[in-house]
């Protein structure tokens, strides 16, 4: 997959800068004044004793880097400092470009619940976000295999082995899970998140007399087709106006939505058949040509969507070259076949994802005015959206599938300041908050009570270094280092006095929302802070080649 890091992912919406895990100094440049330091110069740094960790400074990251770096620092005898980049868009084209030095922060949220997306997105040899470079002949063959296994019990356990090889490599630090939290007024009720750390606004019931629901929001970076939404300020609007052939239960279990039902015997060719009756708020029906007109709009090379890299797996797509998408074949109006290049046993899991919607046919007219005012089949309608101040989401009277809204709308106030969302919340000025700021995050349980919203969600945190790095390449040395570095990390008091029971320390590579999930894998060990093993790692690694 491409770029998959620009996809809906937000990390560490909220950290406490709290002085004892910083008082220790994480290298040199650890202060508020770094002239003296490789983040002054804006130069990462990878030998002579000096390691950087690099992360953006225009999210809230820097209290934590500086405990993992004050951390290995007092455990291994080495300087790892903090190299703050200005911008999320700097650090990731550094990162892309392969001119980052050292180490750098990596995240992962998930599009879709399932095991594969956690890993072969970001490990499997060429995957689009590989940042760190990793290949692993036995990783790759283990999820070969989980593609094509008969049953899901299968698949599980063959993601659970290529766990194994990925914590004897690790070509990416795991640090711990993030939770869904936040908060939700007097007005509502029945407000929960879902397993992706997203409120399910449909379900929340309101006292206020025009049943409106009022949630924070940010302005939208594209135009709303959903094949060019990555991001979560459009994300969470394209998947209340649309309805996929599947859709996510809370728990992240997927519920036939459009689909009457999705058959394959190899995990490689599907049959789909819909729902009759299904029409787009226009009244237009929702047909196969629906679904298929949409892929293909996605995928073609020309149209440059930002989410093309779903329909890689489709027989026919092309990164060189504008192609159909020949996997795709209509049989009648209510039914289609899909053919992948390879088995894929969690195919069926992605079609939740916004890039899988339908397209009504008067979109493909003008996609550009579409998107300001976008024609969906979902629970809600665009009624306005008023650029850098609200979108206003009414109910859609024709919707019969699964996420039947409880309320009569939803209208997203769209904030650029945590902290302003959250006076209002305390105000019952907004209804559903998805996001604490800095200055609440150990206060905000206390001040809404059983208002307050603190569960597990689809998200990790790590760091990683390229494996063509000197010193930290898959060999005897750079296995030895990267377990070192591992170990001498103290998760559980970092997320302990950091992030008030927000953060979970990881014990994989995936989360615990997702199905097959496990606190015990072979090789997790390496995930637990121990300073004697980690200074003999980092020794034996010295034994080889001086850092």
């Amino acid at each position: 997959m491409r770029n998959v890091m620009l996809s809906r992912r937000t990390f560490g919406l909220g950290a406490a800068t709290v002085a004892v895990l910083l008082s220790g100094a994480c290298g040199s440049g650890s202060g508020s004044s770094s002239s003296s330091s490789s983040a002054a110069s804006g130069q990462g740094k990878n030998g002579s004793g000096v390691l950087t960790l690099a992360y953006n400074a225009d999210g809230p990251h820097k209290a934590w880097v500086e405990a993992v770096c004050n951390s290995v620092s007092n455990t291994l005898g080495i300087t790892m400092e903090p190299l703050p980049i200005a911008q999320f868009s700097e650090l990731r084209t550094q990162i892309t470009d392969r001119t980052i030095v050292g180490a750098f922060r990596t995240g992962w949220q998930a599009d879709y619940p399932s095991m594969a997306n956690f890993l072969g997105s970001q490990y499997q040899t060429g995957a689009g976000s590989n940042d760190s470079d990793y290949s692993s002949t036995e990783f790759d063959d283990l999820l070969a295999q989980a593609a094509s296994a008969a049953d899901e019990a299968s698949a599980l356990s063959l993601y659970e082995q290529a766990q194994t090889v990925l914590f004897a490599d690790l070509p990416t630090i795991p640090l711990w899970y993030q939770n869904g939290f936040g908060g939700y007024s007097t007005k509502v009720s029945n407000v929960t998140w879902g397993w992706n750390s997203v409120p399910l606004y449909y379900a929340a019931t309101t006292s206020a007399s025009d049943g409106i629901v009022f949630a924070n929001g940010t302005e939208p970076q594209n135009p709303l087709v959903p094949s060019n939404t990555n991001e979560v300020g459009g994300g969470r609007i394209v998947d209340l106006l649309f309805a996929g052939l599947v859709s996510y239960a809370e728990d992240g279990s997927v519920v036939n939505e459009v689909a009457e039902s999705i058959e394959t015997e190899d995990n490689q060719h599907f049959t789909v058949k819909l729902k009759s009756g299904w029409t787009f708020s226009d009244g237009s029906p929702v047909t196969a040509d629906s679904f298929i007109k949409a892929w293909n709009y996605g995928a073609l090379l020309s149209n440059a969507q930002l989410s093309s890299y779903f329909y890689e797996v489709i027989e026919g797509f092309s990164y060189d070259e504008d192609s159909e998408l020949t996997g795709l074949a209509k049989v009648d109006d209510l039914t289609f076949t899909i053919a992948l290049k390879a088995p894929a046993s969690d195919f069926a899991l992605r079609l939740g994802y916004s890039a899988f919607f339908p397209l009504p046919e008067s979109a493909f007219a003008d996609m550009e005015a579409f998107g300001q005012a976008p024609v969906g089949n979902g629970p809600y309608t665009l009624t306005t959206w008023d650029h850098d101040s609200q979108v206003v989401l009414a109910k859609n009277p024709s919707y019969n599938g699964s996420r039947k809204p409880a309320n009569e709308g939803v209208t997203f106030t769209l904030y650029t300041d945590y902290d302003a969302a959250y006076n209002d919340l305390l105000a019952d000025a907004v209804d559903i908050l998805d996001a604490i700021p800095d200055s609440a995050l150990s206060t905000f349980t206390s001040e809404l009570g059983d208002r307050a919203v603190n569960k597990p969600g689809a998200v990790i945190q790590g760091f990683s270094i390229n494996v063509n790095a000197e010193h930290w390449k898959m060999d005897e040395e750079g296995r030895a280092r990267r377990a070192a570095l591992s170990r001498a990390i103290n998760r559980a008091e970092i997320c302990e006095t950091l992030y008030y029971e927000t953060r979970t320390p990881a014990s994989d590579y995936t989360s615990p929302v997702i199905k097959g999930w496990k606190d015990k894998v072979a090789g997790n060990e390496v995930l637990t802070f121990d300073e004697a093993e980690a200074k003999s790692l980092w020794e034996k690694a010295e034994g080889i080649s001086a850092f």
